[in-house]
């Protein structure tokens, strides 16, 4: 377990469950402490790599009672709000929730629910994510119209992930999350709103941004819309 603690009972703590990787992490990221003005504990849950992660079945037991002790552990450690590095862990919120006494958003994929109340039954929301084919529909709590799009495994970002490389070249990876993001707009040029499923996409976050209309909601706004009372 690594990271910062703090005495200051008034100050967020941010416990991160990591998977077991170890590519690079530029700020943004969940993964890189620098990415938050407050102390972040990081906890590496061992044997959680990608591809057991990223996955549209239904994750082993034993693999989410490590997630589950080690959650435990952060809280012990003081983190006051715990989050996951990977999106695709949304289907264990509930356990996780149940494990600990402090709050938990293990997605950006929670705040589903609340855009679709703002924005309405009939709103258009994207979903950006690592691996659109793996994206089940148990990750996504949304039954509007929600348009799934992500990198492609010939991508280098997708390489970095999948592969666990130790090099990360940030211009290709910023060329291959725009092209997904305008993949995305082509099949529906109407979005309301899109999530960042993945941690590893806010980086590029400004990117995405650039000369687009709709709102960007990524795993940094998931933890503050629970910190703030879960007010949009």
């Amino acid at each position: 377990m690594t990271g910062h603690n703090t005495s200051d009972s008034n100050q967020t703590v941010l416990g991160v469950l990591m998977l077991d990787t170890h590519f690079p992490r530029p700020v943004g990221d969940i993964g890189n402490p620098d990415s938050f003005n407050h102390p972040v504990i990081y906890s590496r849950i061992p044997g959680a790599v990608v591809s057991a992660i990223v996955t549209g079945d239904r994750l082993p037991d034993d693999l989410v009672e490590l997630f589950v002790g080690h959650a435990c552990a952060l809280e012990k450690a003081g983190a006051t709000v715990i989050a996951t590095s990977c999106g695709f862990l949304y289907p264990v919120q509930a356990r996780l929730q149940a494990s600990v006494g402090v709050r938990v958003v293990t997605s950006a994929l929670c705040m589903l629910p609340a855009l679709r109340n703002k924005l309405g039954p009939d709103a258009p929301i994207g979903i950006l994510t690592f691996d659109a084919a793996r994206l089940s529909p148990h990750h996504i709590p949304d039954d509007g119209p929600v348009i799934i799009e992500g990198l492609v495994p010939s991508d280098h970002l997708f390489r970095v992930i999948a592969d666990d490389l130790m090099e990360l070249d940030q211009q290709q990876a910023r060329r291959n999350v725009t092209d997904a993001i305008d993949r995305l707009k082509t099949r529906e040029p109407q979005l309301s709103a899109v999530v960042l499923e993945c941690t590893n996409l806010p980086p590029y976050r400004d990117n995405i941004m650039e000369n687009n209309g709709f709102s960007i909601f990524d795993i940094h706004d998931a933890i503050n819309h629970l910190q703030n009372d879960d007010k949009m």
